[in-house]
């Protein structure tokens, strides 16, 4: 890694997935922060001398071979760890909050999801078992939990022929701003374990069910968008069909956990995520980003993805 020209008295932040839109933003927003320095993470050694070319800190890390972890970690002093849509994360989790704790690590920030702490819905579980153990590692820690992804939208949730397919019946769910999860990250993360250690950010804002969705979409893009209120067995039926599909990064055993988890949130044993927090607004002093600003925002990218499938 090159020398960076920042002071070494700083604190120094390590983003893992900072070639994805997550950790790419919150490495992003932490860049304008000067009382911090970050350093971006990634597998392919190319993409960290790309980095280091723009002046940019980075370190090669490879999530599956802790032997990549010691010299990543050298000299940080706080960690965002997100993992990938793959059961992969449980040990990927277990062995870097280890490395961080052997490398002196203070800070610990982990991206999770918007679990109550007894799930049975498998890659929740996932979720719940990591973050047990970072509590348990010695290192500081704090948990983000975002409730429905905006952007899913445009991904898992894709509509179809201006048609929003909704497997989960009349429920309504919680949804998040990708814009509003990274700045809360950046806080965080920027502030440091004096302020938020041992917390657990619960992040969700609009509470919307199908039909609802689809008429701020709609709103929001100008033309009438339709609703396909549907049960978790005309998912399953869908996608075993092939008339629906999930996008290639996610593998069979998190693509199976989707459909459990939309069937526990239909027969309502995830009721908890049918909720509104008000952390957005508590942590940032703003209002969150709404379903309808996102839309907008988005509205080039909703406008492409709406006739394909």
């Amino acid at each position: 890694m090159t020398v960076s020209a920042r002071s070494r008295d700083i604190p120094r932040i390590l983003v893992l997935g900072a070639t994805g839109v997550t950790g790419g933003a919150m490495a992003n927003l932490l860049d304008e922060d000067r009382s911090i320095e970050v350093v971006r993470a990634a597998r392919r050694p190319e993409q960290v001398s790309a980095w280091q070319a723009e002046g940019k800190a980075a370190v090669v890390i490879d999530l599956n071979d802790a032997r990549t972890f010691p010299a990543a970690l050298a000299g940080i002093d706080r960690l965002f760890v997100m993992s990938g849509y793959t059961i992969e994360m449980v040990h990927q989790v277990k062995t870097i909050t280890d490395a961080a704790a052997d490398a002196g690590v203070g800070f610990i920030v982990h991206l999770g999801v918007y679990s109550n702490g007894r799930e049975t819905d498998p890659h929740f579980v996932w979720h719940e078992l990591v973050e047990r153990y970072i509590r348990h590692s010695g290192v500081a820690w704090c948990h983000l939990h975002p409730n429905m992804f905006m952007e899913n939208l445009l991904t898992t949730q894709r509509m179809i022929d201006d048609r929003l397919y909704w497997p989960m019946g009349d429920t309504p769910v919680g949804w998040i701003a990708g814009d509003d999860l990274t700045a809360v990250g950046a806080k965080v993360l920027a502030e440091g374990p004096e302020i938020h250690a041992g917390a657990d950010y619960y992040l969700s804002t609009d509470l919307l069910d199908g039909p609802q969705t689809a008429a701020v979409l709609a709103e929001a893009l100008g033309r009438p968008i339709g609703a396909i209120v549907a049960t978790p067995d005309t998912l399953e039926a869908a996608l075993k069909a092939g008339t629906l599909g999930l996008p290639s990064n996610i593998e069979p055993n998190y693509a199976a956990s989707i459909v459990e988890n939309v069937r526990q949130i239909f027969d309502g044993r995830m009721a908890h995520i049918s909720a509104v927090t008000d952390t957005v607004k508590t942590l940032l002093g703003r209002a969150p980003v709404s379903l309808g600003e996102w839309a907008g925002r988005h509205r080039d990218a909703l406008d492409a993805d709406a006739g394909s499938r």
